[in-house]
């Protein structure tokens, strides 16, 4: 049958993603925190999105309330070239914490934290002050008297 089923039919939908803006926010970034400390190897982090696409993520650079900006590696052989990807936090269907030896792999994922959704400061609107007019007025001349003339002589 054609259509749109939910991966998990039985999660309640009044929650907030399991790996949601909270969880990147909270425990994720502790966690990573541990693996490099336990381990010297290279720290790798795989996201498994709910189309089967696995991300091999070199860092996050945002998380916003909806989706994170992350930095994906193009070819885990040689990672040399990334790439940035939007991920809606609702298509994160699994998160795979790895670590390779250093001389397997020397580049993986960089656990800083990223920049944190701030909402914008709203805009301040100012009336706008009526300016004076600058053009120059006319001088106003005096208005001309009318010349008085010399009164007749009588013939």
């Amino acid at each position: 049958m054609i259509g749109y089923y939910p991966i998990n039919p039985g999660m309640n939908t009044d929650s907030e993603d399991a790996f949601g803006a909270r969880f990147f926010r909270t425990h994720f970034f502790d966690r990573m925190r541990q693996v490099c400390d336990i381990s010297k190897d290279t720290p790798i982090l795989e996201i498994l999105l709910s189309s089967g696409q696995v991300l091999d993520i070199s860092q996050i650079v945002e998380l916003k309330s909806d989706y994170m900006l992350a930095s994906v590696f193009e070819d885990t052989r040689d990672c040399e070239r990334t790439y940035q990807a939007y991920i809606r936090y609702i298509t994160i269907y699994r998160i795979n914490v790895l670590t390779q030896p250093l001389e397997e792999r020397s580049i993986g994922f960089s656990p800083h934290e990223p920049i944190v959704d701030v909402p914008p400061e709203p805009l301040r609107v100012t009336k706008k002050q009526p300016q004076k007019q600058t053009q120059k007025q006319p001088q106003k001349t005096p208005p001309k008297q009318p010349q008085k003339l010399p009164p007749k002589k009588k013939k």
